[in-house]
């Protein structure tokens, strides 16, 4: 996905003590510092009344479109008065790693990231992040969260496919993308740095026999569509969608409504499905990074995904929240919210991949997509 401008969303209001209001008392590690000097409260409260020093967030690779963020930056300057910086909206989860390197303990690094479940031992083991313990951490399922603090993911989605309606038909299960009606119209990302591309060759593996522990059918699914000519590349599978580059594009279904209103304008009739033949899902984790700094409001970014109202805000774009399970057994998840998520059934079936297999995927599609999918393609 292409870089774009640095933007600010406004600042609202005086910071309020919010969370801690809520009875929130996230837990970070004592004594947490950045190169700035900056250091990490050890209770909430403490938190809150430094990130009110700060003033802001700085966030790295968090579109407005991307699982309803527009609306997140809003409620969290809202309800805390701090300002929310974006940098890169479109960047990678490789990219976000490689600015935590490159601008450790700069004003210029960001604060929180926002990477694939790919991504984050990778992030653990080169001390990319701090660990932070949030306030409604124990509601969070074991497997969305490391079990030191390293990093907590708020939400997950499933791999869907959209189309331009107006150009083919929606299929129905990924082996429907082989029909000649769908040649040099299908966009793909590179999956070497991308999370959500990694997970469409995932997709496409346990449709053919794969499994999270094997991705090589997968892998051989796209080099199959590149030597017949079916795949495109470009900026974005938006942009491929809006300009006509391509009619396919794979993606998770939480993107797909960010975007109904750029297609429409486009003149194309988006359709999504979830193809029923590989259903595959996994989650992206919202660390704080290592000398952050602003890491007390960072940490407040985080304590406000994992609320109530970040939960909600995820959902009504269909990401599924991290706590789906506490919020209903709770009451505090609206029906009418709940319709914008995937069907039970679908829900039902994703089981993320371990990190073992996680690291094992991707040493596969390093060695392989080169040679196999990329060089054929022009990407």
């Amino acid at each position: 996905m292409p870089h774009t401008p640095s933007r600010s969303i406004r600042t609202v209001g005086l910071l309020t003590l919010a969370f801690a209001g809520l009875g929130l008392v996230g837990c970070a590690s004592a004594g947490a510092t950045a190169d700035s000097d900056a250091a990490l409260g050890s209770s909430l409260e403490e938190i809150t009344a430094l990130a009110e020093e700060e003033g802001k967030v700085h966030l790295m690779a968090y579109p407005e479109t991307w699982a309803n963020y527009g609306e997140s930056f809003d409620l969290f300057t809202e309800s805390t008065g701090l300002e929310v910086e974006v940098s890169s909206p479109d960047a990678s989860s490789a990219e976000e790693l490689e600015a935590v390197r490159n601008l450790r303990g700069q004003s210029t690094q960001p604060d929180v990231l926002d990477i694939g479940a790919t991504f984050t031992q990778q992030a653990i083991d080169e001390d990319l992040v701090t660990p932070y313990t949030p306030s409604t951490f124990d509601e969070v399922p074991d497997n969305l969260k490391d079990p030191e603090g390293n990093w907590v993911a708020a939400y997950y989605g499933v791999m869907s496919i959209g189309v331009n309606a107006n150009e083919v038909d929606a299929p129905e299960t990924w082996s429907d993308l082989k029909d000649p009606q769908y040649k040099g119209k299908i966009f793909i990302g590179d999956p070497r740095s991308g999370a959500s591309q990694l997970a469409a060759v995932f997709a496409a593996s346990l449709a053919n026999g794969g499994s999270t522990s094997d991705i090589g059918p997968g892998i051989e699914f796209f080099a199959e569509l590149a030597e017949e000519g079916y795949l495109v590349s470009g900026e974005s599978g938006a942009q491929a969608l809006a300009t006509g580059e391509a009619a396919v594009t794979l993606d998770w279904n939480f993107n797909y409504p960010g975007i109904v209103e750029d297609m429409d304008q486009a003149g194309v009739d988006l359709q999504v499905t979830t193809p029923k033949d590989g259903i595959f899902g996994t989650y992206y984790a919202q660390p704080l990074a290592v000398d952050s700094p602003q890491p007390n409001a960072g940490a407040l970014w985080i304590e406000h995904l994992l609320s109530d109202e970040g939960a909600i805000s995820y959902a009504k774009s269909g990401a599924i929240p991290a706590r789906y399970q506490a919020m209903v057994d709770a009451g505090t998840l609206p029906d009418d919210v709940t319709e914008a998520l995937p069907p039970a059934e679908i829900v039902e079936q994703i089981t993320f991949p371990t990190p073992d297999e996680n690291d094992a995927a991707t040493e596969a599609i390093t060695s392989e997509w080169g040679a196999k999918v990329a060089g054929k393609t022009g990407f």
